[in-house]
């Protein structure tokens, strides 16, 4: 498949500055050793930030980064989700026998696209994908698949945060991150998909992706437990 990156960002509690992420994608730094710090979303009112979740909180500055008041269709992917309210609200239902609605209504998996589009006012269409390790290539080829149904440009975001209960056994994100991408119709980039076979997958290849975008690598291949996918600019 075939699309222009239009412009990309990401946003994470750690890594808050352009020489971080530099210095990230080096090597030279471990995120989880930097202090941690929530985006300001200063184009919000208040009283919307407040209400925002740490994931949400993430997403909003990626997204609004990438596309600023620009409305267009959405893809959201993500493979964790709003996972630490869901922990929290299967933790009170076995303690209380009851759960807040609003929490729940905020945990299902459309939740962060939902409240990016209504916090905008944008009626545009958007699709959350909730998939597993391949998920950023996944939601580039849907926004593409958008593109050829005659959308002018496509905002494709990822999000996950560690779920902070260290006794739970489970994969998590290395640290709490959103990465955004806009698409375009047109012929910069090329991306391929080749049945691949490992032991172990990375669940996050957004992160990887942000990585080799940051050391500027025109060509690169993103392996998977099942899948490769080769990134190729083709300008």
């Amino acid at each position: 498949m075939h699309f222009r990156l239009m412009n990309w960002s990401m946003a994470s509690t750690h890594l808050v500055s352009p020489q971080h992420w530099y210095d990230w994608a080096h090597g030279s730094i471990n995120p989880n050793t930097l202090p941690e710090i929530k985006p300001e979303l200063s184009f919000l009112p208040a009283l919307q930030r407040r209400r925002l979740s740490l994931s949400a909180r993430l997403m909003f500055q990626a997204a609004y980064e990438t596309v600023g008041e620009m409305r267009c269709p959405t893809v959201f992917v993500s493979h964790d989700g709003e996972i630490n309210r869901s922990f929290e609200l299967w933790q009170t239902l076995l303690r209380d026998g009851d759960v807040s609605p609003t929490s729940f209504g905020l945990s299902v998996h459309n939740a962060l696209v939902g409240q990016w589009s209504m916090l905008r006012g944008d009626t545009h269409e958007n699709t959350a994908l909730a998939a597993q390790q391949d998920g950023w290539e996944l939601a580039i080829m849907e926004a593409v698949a958008l593109l050829h149904e005659n959308a002018e440009q496509v905002l494709v975001v990822a999000a996950d945060e560690p779920l902070r209960q260290p006794e739970i056994m489970a994969n998590r994100a290395p640290f709490a991150y959103a990465v955004a991408a806009l698409l375009a119709r047109g012929g910069d980039w090329q991306l391929s998909r080749q049945s691949y076979l490992q032991d172990n997958g990375d669940y996050f290849g957004a992160l990887n992706w942000v990585k080799n975008m940051i050391l500027n690598r025109n060509s690169f291949t993103q392996f998977y437990q099942n899948s490769a996918w080769r990134w190729q600019c083709i300008r």
